[in-house]
């Protein structure tokens, strides 16, 4: 590509004529509104100088004004759960993007991430600065660190790029969660999820870790529920239904499952009942983000809910106070979750 992005390289990538590029950019009739977005996201991807405002209003501002529209860029990986249209990622990029509308900045959602694609689509002059949602491809957080302009990681603890950190409450909530099963005389807990996976997975297996440690319980790190190596709730339900038919013969069944995400709760109750165990009367389970799903298992799952629309939101008034103040130092931050308590977990004393 060259240097010069031309409404003519736009109109390729998108598949229309020129006519309609030009139509869309000057806020023209004539175009429906589908096509006018797939213009817009491309001008703004390529880094085509256009005011996003009268492209999409037909209103005349000035050159100058027109010359100096900014975007965030949004940078979500595609790969494992990490997607727009996910129960968890997506409502939180969901957020995002309401909040940088309420205050007219515009944002691009990019997935492709290999540190080639993403140089060939962004316009580095136009970017005030970038969200990570999720775990982001370190090579590529590396290559926008060096263009010095704010960054803002939303569950993500990758320690080679200097940004500002957004996370759940995730220790203290699973240890709150923890502790009520350890309250109702549960013992035999064990976690669910690879603690390897992400910072989050690694801060709830700790949470986990202090509550049982606390009653003078001891966890085993290698038990292989913590290491779990599924992409998704097949693979994840097969790995949890041989792990626990392998304790079953054992006879060292758990009478609990903290698991590190509702997806993995959902496959920990689906292997259950391959196995003829029912939930809570054999095992109870407990899940993590409060994600649509969580409402419909059977039986409701207890799990804690983190509110994904305004972490979005809150990421986006990160970058912009970073933006504004850019001599303040970086922070990480940690938003309050709370538990929702469902029919999936009961007390060891109702079985005596």
């Amino acid at each position: 590509m060259s240097n010069k992005v031309t409404m003519q390289h736009i109109a390729e990538a998108v598949g229309v004529s020129k006519y309609v590029v030009s139509k869309s950019l000057s806020g023209k009739e004539g175009v429906n509104a589908a096509t006018r977005e797939k213009v817009l996201q491309a001008a703004v991807k390529m880094g085509y100088r256009f005011n996003p405002r009268t492209a999409r209003t037909g209103e005349e501002e000035d050159s100058q004004t027109a010359s100096a529209a900014q975007t965030i860029v949004v940078l979500l990986s595609n790969t494992r759960y990490q997607f727009k249209d996910s129960l968890y990622w997506g409502r939180i990029v969901d957020g995002i993007m309401q909040e940088l509308e309420s205050v007219d900045i515009k944002g691009v959602v990019i997935t492709d991430q290999t540190a080639e694609s993403f140089l060939s689509i962004v316009n580095k002059s136009n970017i005030q600065g970038f969200i990570g949602v999720g775990e982001v491809e370190s090579q590529v957080l590396q290559e926008i660190s060096r263009l010095q302009v704010p960054i803002v990681l939303v569950d993500s603890g990758n320690p080679l790029v200097e940004a500002i950190r957004l996370f759940s409450n995730n220790r203290e909530c699973i240890y709150q969660l923890s502790h009520h099963l350890l309250s109702m005389d549960h013992r035999k807990i064990r976690f669910v999820g690879n603690m390897d996976y992400s910072q989050s997975f690694l801060s709830r297996w700790n949470g986990f870790k202090d509550a049982m440690e606390e009653y003078g319980l001891i966890v085993d790190r290698q038990d292989p529920l913590c290491h779990l190596n599924g992409e998704n709730r097949v693979e994840h339900t097969e790995e949890i239904k041989s792990i626990l038919l392998e304790s079953r013969k054992n006879d060292d069944l758990p009478t609990a499952l903290v698991c590190a995400n509702d997806s993995l709760a959902i496959s920990a109750i689906r292997a259950l009942s391959d196995l003829k165990l029912k939930v809570p009367n054999d095992i109870s389970i407990t899940g993590f983000d409060n994600i649509e799903d969580a409402y419909h298992t059977n039986p409701g799952l207890t799990t804690v809910n983190v509110e994904k629309e305004i972490m979005g939101r809150r990421a986006v008034q990160l970058i912009l106070h970073s933006i504004k103040y850019h001599d303040f130092p970086n922070e990480t931050v940690y938003m309050a979750a709370s538990i929702i308590h469902r029919e999936s977990i009961s007390s060891m004393k109702d079985k005596e």
